[in-house]
């Protein structure tokens, strides 16, 4: 056996073992992360501080920071049910804003995903990212499509699935409030 030949065995052999190592840590990290089983928000409890970037232009925000009651959506640009929901959203987007309740879609998806995603320009106003950690901090089930209400105390009211009871209730009082109230 000459210099070479053992030279490109004992390199085969060194890869071969750095991809055992980084499988294995690999399997490792994922064991880990199923014996952590996420548990939704609940109620009462307070929304997990994190930063979100509007889709559009603006600065860096906390999504149902104290001080205004929020709805927090949770999308998936690869979800059909998302899509079906977005017309809906849309209606509902100039109503919130007019009851004093702010309404922003969070995703983790890239910038360019998003705005192929979303049809018209408000809805990409009233979308911002975060980065995949904070959004398993407010949407711990990866959940879509669904949401988080959250009151002026930031704490959370109730979260389930777009379409659900909680859902249809906040749809019906933003529907019935008198244009008057809108405007205030």
């Amino acid at each position: 056996m000459d210099a070479t030949t053992l030279q490109l065995v004992l390199a085969a052999l060194a890869f071969a073992i750095a991809g055992n190592l980084w499988l294995s840590l690999a399997v490792l990290r994922a064991s880990r992360r199923e014996r952590i089983a996420p548990t939704a928000l609940a109620p009462g409890q307070p929304l997990p501080a994190v930063q979100a970037r509007p889709l559009a232009v603006g600065a860096r925000f906390q999504p149902g920071a104290r001080g205004q009651a929020a709805v927090l959506l949770f999308l998936a640009s690869r979800c059909p049910k998302c899509a079906e929901k977005l017309a809906g959203i849309e209606r509902l987007l100039p109503l919130a804003r007019d009851a004093g309740l702010a309404m922003w879609l969070l995703s983790e998806e890239p910038a360019r995903r998003l705005r192929a995603f979303l049809p018209g320009d408000s809805l990409r106003t009233a979308t911002a990212r975060l980065a995949l950690r904070d959004y398993r901090r407010v949407n711990p089930l990866m959940s879509s499509p669904s949401y988080v209400f959250v009151n002026d105390q930031g704490l959370v009211e109730a979260a389930g699935l777009i379409g659900d009871e909680d859902w249809l209730a906040l749809v019906g009082q933003l529907n019935a409030a008198p244009p008057q109230e809108r405007a205030a």
